[in-house]
């Protein structure tokens, strides 16, 4: 490096005018550059679909490349040979993308996720198996708070490369509680037993873009011995949790009341098949 600055300076011949316009020059590009930078965040201030943090990504770019200009501008004024010059700014060039390449994948992917509005702060997201409350919002990444109180930075690029899923977007997630009835239950009357307990709960949902909000019953197995049985229903994304459980004590204290035994669970037929294993 320093040969290739010893090499440039002798074969740079200047004299004190070239001098005087490399410092015009060079101050000039200076102030360009920060009027320039003001210019593009008014301008795309008015652009709705841009938020703080891109404007100010991309207002940062043109006042970085104003300056990388000017800087060769001064270069030629003083007679520095373009080829270096040229060789300089390729290496550079080549350097900084091979570092920066990630970053700017993300900074890209951050303009389009701005641009375009796929989530919001306050979003209820779920990406890669991870799902969260969207708190902040960057060039970079997406800042999800956790159920469990965690908090998990998500690079933008993660996404628009895979799969999304906004549940703020339909307003309410359907939940399911799974149940096996013992003995050999008259299902025409526990079905309107199971829906009015699952009516009941006051945090499964009424409302929801989807087409039907309505708790319904379904038969997966018969048997002389038992029943499974499946109850789905709505609730708002916040209140998914405490709705299952209090779905789950409401489905138990009803048939419960109906003089049946039953085992309830929201884990799913595994757990339930556990159980009776365990039982008998």
């Amino acid at each position: 490096m320093q040969e290739f600055v010893s090499g440039l300076v002798q074969n740079s011949s200047f004299g004190a005018w070239d001098v005087v316009l490399a410092v015009v020059v060079l101050v000039v590009g200076w102030f360009v550059s920060v009027w320039a930078r003001r210019g593009v965040v008014v301008a795309l201030a008015k652009w709705s679909g841009l938020g703080p943090s891109g404007t100010n990504l991309v207002a940062r770019l043109v006042r970085y490349s104003i300056l990388l200009l000017t800087i060769g501008i001064v270069l030629t004024v003083l007679g520095a040979p373009l080829q270096p010059v040229l060789a300089a700014v390729i290496i550079i060039s080549a350097v900084a993308f091979l570092a920066l390449r990630g970053i700017a994948a993300n900074f890209g992917a951050g303009l389009v996720i701005q641009a375009r509005r796929p989530v919001r702060i306050g979003d209820s997201i779920e990406v890669e198996g991870v799902a969260g409350r969207i708190v902040e919002l960057t060039g970079r990444s997406v800042l999800l708070a956790t159920s469990d109180g965690r908090t998990i930075r998500i690079p933008n690029t993660m996404l628009l490369e895979n799969p999304l899923w906004n549940a703020s977007e339909s307003g309410s997630v359907r939940s399911e509680v799974r149940a096996r009835l013992h003995g050999s239950p008259d299902l025409d009357r526990i079905c309107p037993v199971l829906l009015d307990a699952v009516a009941s709960v006051s945090s499964v949902s009424s409302v929801s873009s989807v087409s039907s909000t309505d708790p319904e019953v379904f038969l997966h197995t018969i048997t002389p011995a038992w029943a499974d049985i499946t109850i789905r229903f709505w609730s708002a994304y916040d209140d998914r949790e405490a709705a299952r459980s209090s779905v789950v004590r409401a489905v138990a204290v009803a048939l419960g009341g109906a003089g049946l035994t039953c085992s309830v669970s929201s884990d799913g037929p595994r757990f339930l098949t556990a159980l009776v294993d365990a039982v008998d």
